[in-house]
């Protein structure tokens, strides 16, 4: 006499029907994007970041004083002036806008997010995006997270290091490498 219980599948074949559903349902639907992304290029360029403590213009602002060792707590906002030069007079090509927290109980460490704002030259109308920490002997290495204009679409890195120290102020050098979108993004019909 023939058996007549009904055939049990094993898990497995359900996996495998499952998988190959998928795979015709992927391929008969693609998923499209209403945007693409223009060719990469790579910038590499130096900008120099004036900063002034005291006087009428003075670009930075101490928010918080907490009185602790190594400034831990201290939180100052910015906006210093960006040029192409070391010297006071060279050409303005932006500012730079942020926040300074002092992050560490132990040793001076400054957490920096910043956003380089270009107004004149080549890279007018864009800005770039970046966050790091600036060490107490003022060099940093920052992350770039982000950008507009130029560079839509931006990462890279920034390293930074301070080159001029006084009471009045600091000029530090910004060596810039960024990854961007040339032409940003092309709207697909």
């Amino acid at each position: 006499m023939a058996s007549s219980s009904p055939r049990h599948y094993s898990a497995l074949s359900y996996l495998i029907i499952l998988f190959f559903t998928l795979l015709v349902a992927a391929v008969a639907f693609p998923v499209t994007s209403e945007f693409e992304l223009e060719p990469q290029n790579r910038t590499h360029f130096r900008v120099y970041f004036h900063e002034t403590f005291i006087g009428p213009d003075n670009t930075t602002l101490n928010v918080v004083e907490k009185n602790r060792p190594n400034g831990f707590g201290d939180i100052f906002i910015f906006d210093t002036v960006l040029r192409v030069g070391l010297e006071a007079n060279s050409t303005y090509v932006g500012k730079a806008q942020g926040v300074t927290f002092m992050v560490s109980r132990r040793d001076v460490s400054l957490l920096i997010p910043l956003v380089m704002v270009f107004t004149e030259g080549e890279f007018a109308n864009s800005t770039i995006t970046m966050i790091g920490t600036m060490d107490g002997a003022g060099k940093a290495d920052r992350a770039i997270i982000g950008g507009t204009g130029r560079f839509q679409f931006a990462s890279g890195n920034a390293v930074s290091e301070v080159i001029s120290r006084a009471a009045e102020g600091l000029v530090a050098v910004f060596d810039v490498y960024v990854v961007h979108h040339a032409g940003g993004v092309r709207r697909n019909p």
